[in-house]
Protein backbone atom coordinates (compact mmCIF):
# COMPACT_ATOMS: atom_id res chain seq x y z
CA UNK A 1 0.00 0.00 0.00
CA UNK A 2 1.65 3.23 -1.14
CA UNK A 3 -0.54 5.49 -2.80
CA UNK A 4 -1.42 9.14 -2.17
CA UNK A 5 -3.14 10.00 0.86
CA UNK A 6 -5.78 12.60 0.54
CA UNK A 7 -7.48 12.73 3.69
CA UNK A 8 -5.51 13.14 7.08
CA UNK A 9 -7.51 12.57 10.08
CA UNK A 10 -6.92 13.18 14.02
CA UNK A 11 -9.58 11.47 16.31
CA UNK A 12 -11.00 13.00 19.20
CA UNK A 13 -14.17 13.80 21.08
CA UNK A 14 -15.44 18.08 20.46
CA UNK A 15 -16.18 20.23 23.23
CA UNK A 16 -14.01 22.04 25.88
CA UNK A 17 -14.35 19.40 28.55
CA UNK A 18 -12.62 16.78 26.21
CA UNK A 19 -9.64 19.36 25.34
CA UNK A 20 -5.89 18.53 27.15
CA UNK A 21 -7.68 14.72 27.17
CA UNK A 22 -5.52 11.80 26.40
CA UNK A 23 -8.32 10.60 24.17
CA UNK A 24 -7.71 13.79 21.89
CA UNK A 25 -3.92 13.29 21.08
CA UNK A 26 -5.32 12.49 17.33
CA UNK A 27 -6.50 16.19 17.30
CA UNK A 28 -3.55 17.19 19.22
CA UNK A 29 -1.75 15.89 16.14
CA UNK A 30 -3.96 17.07 13.64
CA UNK A 31 -3.85 20.58 14.62
CA UNK A 32 0.29 20.51 15.16
CA UNK A 33 0.44 19.53 11.20
CA UNK A 34 -2.26 22.13 10.32
CA UNK A 35 -0.16 24.93 12.27
CA UNK A 36 2.81 24.29 10.06
CA UNK A 37 0.80 24.92 6.90
CA UNK A 38 -0.35 27.84 8.20
CA UNK A 39 -3.91 26.15 7.92
CA UNK A 40 -7.08 26.33 9.67
CA UNK A 41 -10.70 24.15 10.14
CA UNK A 42 -13.86 25.14 9.01
CA UNK A 43 -17.25 23.10 10.26
CA UNK A 44 -18.51 20.55 7.38
CA UNK A 45 -22.06 19.67 8.04
CA UNK A 46 -21.74 19.77 11.43
CA UNK A 47 -20.28 16.82 11.42
CA UNK A 48 -16.63 17.34 11.38
CA UNK A 49 -14.50 20.15 11.28
CA UNK A 50 -12.11 20.78 8.05
CA UNK A 51 -9.45 22.02 6.71
CA UNK A 52 -7.59 21.92 3.12
CA UNK A 53 -4.14 22.08 1.61
CA UNK A 54 -3.07 21.92 -2.21
CA UNK A 55 0.37 23.17 -1.73
CA UNK A 56 1.56 19.62 -2.74
CA UNK A 57 0.76 19.53 -5.99
CA UNK A 58 -2.73 17.95 -5.11
CA UNK A 59 -5.73 18.41 -2.74
CA UNK A 60 -5.37 17.27 0.65
CA UNK A 61 -7.57 17.30 3.47
CA UNK A 62 -8.06 17.38 6.91
CA UNK A 63 -10.30 15.95 9.18
CA UNK A 64 -11.35 16.01 12.95
CA UNK A 65 -14.85 14.32 13.69
CA UNK A 66 -17.27 16.21 15.96
CA UNK A 67 -19.80 13.17 16.11
CA UNK A 68 -17.99 11.65 18.98
CA UNK A 69 -15.15 8.95 19.26
CA UNK A 70 -17.84 5.82 18.61
CA UNK A 71 -19.49 7.66 15.81
CA UNK A 72 -16.21 8.56 13.90
CA UNK A 73 -16.72 6.68 11.24
CA UNK A 74 -20.28 8.49 10.57
CA UNK A 75 -18.18 12.07 9.69
CA UNK A 76 -15.48 10.35 8.18
CA UNK A 77 -17.48 8.18 5.45
CA UNK A 78 -19.77 10.57 4.65
CA UNK A 79 -17.32 13.14 3.84
CA UNK A 80 -15.35 10.31 1.92
CA UNK A 81 -18.34 9.48 -0.40
CA UNK A 82 -18.66 13.36 -0.59
CA UNK A 83 -15.46 14.19 -1.91
CA UNK A 84 -14.65 10.47 -3.70
CA UNK A 85 -11.98 9.91 -1.37
CA UNK A 86 -10.66 5.68 -0.95
CA UNK A 87 -10.39 4.16 2.46
CA UNK A 88 -6.44 3.67 1.47
CA UNK A 89 -6.31 6.66 1.03
CA UNK A 90 -7.06 7.80 4.25
CA UNK A 91 -4.07 8.22 7.19
CA UNK A 92 -5.53 8.99 10.68
CA UNK A 93 -4.02 9.76 13.55
CA UNK A 94 -5.23 8.03 16.91
CA UNK A 95 -4.49 7.25 20.70
CA UNK A 96 -3.36 3.98 22.06
CA UNK A 97 -3.21 3.18 25.39
CA UNK A 98 -0.97 -0.11 24.99
CA UNK A 99 2.07 2.55 23.46
CA UNK A 100 3.91 3.84 26.29
CA UNK A 101 3.52 8.22 26.15
CA UNK A 102 5.99 9.43 23.53
CA UNK A 103 6.44 6.31 21.19
CA UNK A 104 3.90 5.84 18.31
CA UNK A 105 3.44 2.76 15.34
CA UNK A 106 2.08 2.90 11.68
CA UNK A 107 0.31 0.18 10.51
CA UNK A 108 -1.38 -0.11 6.97
CA UNK A 109 -4.31 -2.21 8.28
CA UNK A 110 -6.02 -4.19 10.83
CA UNK A 111 -8.37 -4.55 13.83
CA UNK A 112 -9.69 -1.76 16.29
CA UNK A 113 -7.90 -3.52 18.85
CA UNK A 114 -10.50 -2.07 21.07
CA UNK A 115 -10.02 1.39 20.50
CA UNK A 116 -14.14 2.68 19.66
CA UNK A 117 -13.26 5.10 16.91
CA UNK A 118 -11.42 2.89 14.61
CA UNK A 119 -13.85 0.38 15.36
CA UNK A 120 -16.32 2.65 14.13
CA UNK A 121 -14.22 3.87 10.84
CA UNK A 122 -13.95 0.06 10.20
CA UNK A 123 -17.60 0.16 10.39
CA UNK A 124 -18.72 2.65 8.22
CA UNK A 125 -15.91 2.23 5.51
CA UNK A 126 -16.73 -1.23 5.94
CA UNK A 127 -13.10 -2.32 5.89
CA UNK A 128 -9.81 -2.38 8.04
CA UNK A 129 -7.57 -1.46 5.05
CA UNK A 130 -6.93 2.27 5.90
CA UNK A 131 -3.56 3.52 6.99
CA UNK A 132 -2.93 5.01 10.74
CA UNK A 133 -0.20 6.24 12.98
CA UNK A 134 -0.74 4.90 16.98
CA UNK A 135 0.11 7.34 19.18
CA UNK A 136 0.99 6.21 23.15
CA UNK A 137 -0.86 7.85 25.70
CA UNK A 138 0.14 4.67 28.11
CA UNK A 139 0.71 3.28 30.43
CA UNK A 140 -2.24 1.87 31.44
CA UNK A 141 -2.06 1.97 35.00
CA UNK A 142 -3.28 -0.85 37.42
CA UNK A 143 -5.40 0.99 39.51
CA UNK A 144 -7.92 2.85 37.03
CA UNK A 145 -9.93 1.68 34.14
CA UNK A 146 -9.75 2.03 30.35
CA UNK A 147 -12.36 4.61 30.00
CA UNK A 148 -11.42 6.80 33.32
CA UNK A 149 -7.89 6.90 32.16
CA UNK A 150 -8.20 7.57 28.11
CA UNK A 151 -10.42 10.72 29.31
CA UNK A 152 -8.32 11.95 31.92
CA UNK A 153 -6.47 14.93 31.54
CA UNK A 154 -2.23 15.38 30.86
CA UNK A 155 -0.34 16.24 33.14
CA UNK A 156 2.39 18.90 32.78
CA UNK A 157 5.32 16.62 33.01
CA UNK A 158 3.77 14.97 30.00
CA UNK A 159 4.32 18.43 27.50
CA UNK A 160 7.65 17.13 26.51
CA UNK A 161 6.99 13.67 25.34
CA UNK A 162 3.54 15.29 23.63
CA UNK A 163 6.21 17.41 21.76
CA UNK A 164 8.16 14.68 20.83
CA UNK A 165 4.99 12.79 19.28
CA UNK A 166 4.31 15.95 17.62
CA UNK A 167 7.97 16.12 15.84
CA UNK A 168 7.17 12.58 14.65
CA UNK A 169 3.88 13.02 13.24
CA UNK A 170 4.89 16.00 11.50
CA UNK A 171 7.91 13.69 10.18
CA UNK A 172 5.74 10.94 9.23
CA UNK A 173 3.14 13.79 7.31
CA UNK A 174 5.98 15.03 5.68
CA UNK A 175 7.31 11.73 3.98
CA UNK A 176 3.63 10.56 3.77
CA UNK A 177 3.23 13.35 1.28
CA UNK A 178 6.88 13.38 -0.18
CA UNK A 179 7.56 9.40 -0.43
CA UNK A 180 4.71 7.74 0.02
CA UNK A 181 3.17 5.37 3.00
CA UNK A 182 6.15 2.48 3.35
CA UNK A 183 9.28 5.51 3.42
CA UNK A 184 7.01 6.91 6.21
CA UNK A 185 7.08 3.73 7.62
CA UNK A 186 11.04 2.88 7.26
CA UNK A 187 11.81 6.41 8.68
CA UNK A 188 9.80 6.04 11.76
CA UNK A 189 10.97 2.35 12.65
CA UNK A 190 14.82 4.04 11.93
CA UNK A 191 14.16 6.75 14.53
CA UNK A 192 12.83 3.73 17.07
CA UNK A 193 16.21 1.73 16.22
CA UNK A 194 18.55 5.00 16.45
CA UNK A 195 19.31 4.89 13.15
Amino acid sequence: MNGDIKLFVGLGNPGHKYINTRHNLGFVILDAITKKLYLEFKSWNNMADISFCDKFNREIWFLKPNTFMNLSGLAIASFARYYKIKPTEIFVFYDDFSIILGDCRIRMSGSSGGHNGIKSIIEHLNTEKFPRMKLGIGPLPKDIDVSSFVLSKFLKEDQEKINLIKEKAILVFNEVINSGLDKAASTLANIKSGK
